[in-house]
């Protein structure tokens, strides 16, 4: 990711830069911070995933300079934390990761928009589909969003990544296929793994941390109504 500040140009960095601090002024904005200071689980949750998270930002995987990845926990911050805090929380691990690598921060928006915002928003669509078309259950819950959730939104980070190095950078789509692609199924199956292991763990034991799993409808089994 910092070959982006190489090959984007001045004109297109600015303008990223500045339609990623509008999405963290409206996260900031919007954010539920009372509901998230009340809620010890929550509260408790998101120091924890920020300490675990910050490890796994800091080692990329990888063997050339704009095609390394590492797991990002979009899908699993936002179903715990909702958008808000989920984009806050993941920008801050990205500046002490680019910090820590001695990385320049005029690409900070592109970055930022590739592997915060748009995983999010895919992990919120995949939602949406689930609250719309998915069998309201804990398992299908997991399984979807988690396990699913996380493939889901490595594969299309680690995608969009190839395609934006390849078309503005110096690499050939062989160097892409043979080299950078061969990590992605790695990478993914362990974005799911995380996922779908942490969120089927903080649905089952401490579901009042999950902003996007209600209890009472995925646990508690209602009669059925009298004919």
């Amino acid at each position: 990711m910092d070959y982006y500040a190489q090959i984007f140009s001045s004109d297109w960095l600015r303008l990223s830069n500045f339609a990623f601090a509008l999405v963290l002024a409206r996260a900031v904005w919007t954010a539920p911070w009372r509901a998230l200071w009340r809620n010890n689980e929550q509260f408790n949750a998101l120091i924890g995933s920020m300490l675990w998270l910050g490890v796994l930002w800091l080692f990329p995987v990888g063997v050339h300079a704009g095609l390394k990845l590492h797991p990002l926990g979009a899908a699993l911050c936002f179903l715990i934390f909702d958008w808000q805090i989920a984009t806050l929380m993941l920008t801050a691990l990205l500046l002490i990761s680019l910090s820590y690598h001695g990385i320049s921060l005029s690409a900070f928006g592109s970055i930022g928009l590739v592997m915060i915002v748009m995983p999010i928003a895919l992990s919120k669509l995949m939602l949406m589909l689930f609250d719309r078309f998915g069998k309201r259950n804990y398992f299908a819950f997991v399984l979807w969003n988690g396990y699913l959730g996380g493939i889901v939104t490595m594969l299309a980070v680690g995608l969009l990544n190839g395609l934006l190095v390849v078309e503005f950078g110096a690499y050939s789509w062989f160097t892409i296929k043979n080299v950078y692609l061969a990590y992605l199924p790695i990478i993914c199956s362990t974005e799911s793994v995380l996922t779908g292991a942490f969120i089927s763990g903080f649905a089952a034991f401490l579901p009042d941390a999950v902003a996007h799993f209600d209890q009472d409808e995925y646990f508690i089994k209602k009669p059925p109504e009298d004919q």
